[in-house]
């Protein structure tokens, strides 16, 4: 029966075999190369050992007439593990050690001056061919080989000693890769333990992070530090909503309840006049937390493309068409931006300016050029103070003179949110009554 749970690799689990199968790899090749270096050293020092043998049973054999020298003792004990045989240019025996026996040493087929061998005892062997250049064997060769069955079995012992230890080596490795793998993965746990639950990660949150996993860090906080954004949005968007509704909601039923007390047709079409005002102001007061919403969420990007700056304050003023507004344009400025979006800040600032501001004063709308171009609105607002100005862009917030039920609160919060979205800086400051909002820097053309 097949199960349908995804199957999980385990990135610990990888890791370790990794490791197991590169250190094993590494130190088997290590085994390998250092197998080869002490069987080449010892059978070079066997071959040093035979050609010094050699070259010294060749001077006496050179340096004497007899054909076999008395004055060699010690290669005519029976059984001695040591052998020699001499041999004429044409390759007949002339010579040879006592302990041969029957069967001497055979010349090797190969030209090789030194290499493996079966002795006449039916031993291993290692031989050496020397070349006589005088005395009776003058021009012939000597045979000289040795039992290498000591060597063989040092051979061995190292060859064990060796697999010991990279064996060792090898577990050893093993277990230290676990301890580290686990180590490193027990860090990893650490800083997911670290990470913040109950609210938006903090700043120097990453100072005891390691640096291999700051990215991976950073990445988390990033995205935590996003959805809690989009949950503190979704809040105020939902207390706004039932902000905004609460009241029309209210005026709706307390309208309607006291229409179904009266038979007059004048007063049941106030009501009706009434219901439908306040839904348009409710219907108004939604659309603008709807667009607050997508312009804080970077949902509706702004659309960049080339404009003229001026040309747009001036088709705006004219829609306007208030006396009382005076403009400080340039023939033109062209700017990269958004058309709408700086049309709606500039229409609401200067609703905002004709307004509230002083009735008898001017409001001035003008274009200045400082690194990019500012929009700036001034107009007199004696009403206003110092703490005023710092409530704005507050959601709701209608201050003490503003007692239309027809506002929302949310206009300059949408300013703000817009300017935002494109970039740019949105100040108000209040100096001896008078009020200015500057918008900028709008990048130049």
């Amino acid at each position: 029966m097949s199960s349908n749970k995804p199957h999980r690799w385990s990135l610990r689990t990888r890791l370790l075999w990794q490791l197991v199968l590169a250190i094993g790899v590494l130190l088997g090749g290590l085994f390998l190369t250092l197998d080869a270096l002490v069987d080449r050293a010892m059978f070079q020092q066997l071959d040093q050992v035979l050609s010094s043998r050699a070259a010294s049973l060749a001077r006496q054999l050179q340096n004497s007439d007899e054909p076999l020298p008395a004055v060699l003792p010690a290669w005519d004990i029976a059984g001695h593990t040591e052998f020699f045989a001499v041999y004429d240019v044409r390759g007949r025996l002339r010579a040879a050690s006592i302990n041969s026996g029957r069967t001497p040493l055979a010349l090797p087929a190969t030209t090789a001056r030194s290499g493996n061998v079966l002795l006449p005892d039916g031993h291993r062997g290692r031989y050496h061919v020397f070349l006589l250049q005088r005395g009776a064997f003058a021009k012939g060769r000597l045979l000289v080989a040795t039992e290498r069955e000591s060597w063989d079995s040092t051979e061995r012992r190292m060859h064990g000693v060796l697999l010991l230890g990279i064996l060792a080596a090898v577990i050893a490795a093993v277990l230290l890769c676990l301890l580290v793998v686990r180590q490193a993965f027990r860090t990893i746990t650490r800083e997911a333990q670290r990470l913040p639950h109950d609210g938006p990660p903090v700043q120097g949150a990453l100072n005891e992070t390691p640096q291999e996993l700051q990215p991976f860090v950073e990445a988390a906080h990033a995205a935590l530090r996003n959805s809690w954004a989009m949950a503190e949005r979704e809040r105020r968007v939902s207390r706004s909503v039932a902000h905004e509704l609460r009241t029309p909601v209210a005026e709706i039923a307390a309208v309607t309840e006291l229409a179904q007390n009266q038979q007059d047709a004048d007063v049941l079409k106030r009501a009706l006049t009434t219901v439908h005002a306040t839904n348009v102001r409710m219907q108004r007061g939604i659309e603008a937390l709807l667009a607050l919403a997508r312009f804080e969420s970077g949902q509706e990007p702004p659309q960049t493309d080339p404009l003229d700056a001026a040309a747009l304050l001036r088709q705006l003023a004219a829609s306007l068409a208030q006396p009382r507004l005076h403009l400080q344009l340039p023939a033109e400025a062209w700017v990269v931006c958004d058309a709408g979006m700086l049309e709606r800040i500039a229409a609401n600032l200067l609703h905002n300016a004709l307004e509230y501001g002083d009735a008898d004063a001017p409001v001035q709308l003008g274009l200045q050029l400082d690194g990019g171009w500012w929009l700036h609105v001034r107009n007199r607002a004696s009403h206003l103070r110092e703490e005023d100005v710092r409530h704005f862009g507050e959601r709701h917030w209608r201050g003490q003179c503003d007692g239309d039920p027809q506002h929302a609160g949310l206009g300059l919060a949408l300013v703000l949110a817009m300017a935002h979205a494109l970039g740019l800086q949105l100040h108000f400051d209040l100096h001896a009554g008078e009020l200015q909002a500057r918008l900028g820097p709008i990048p130049a053309l």
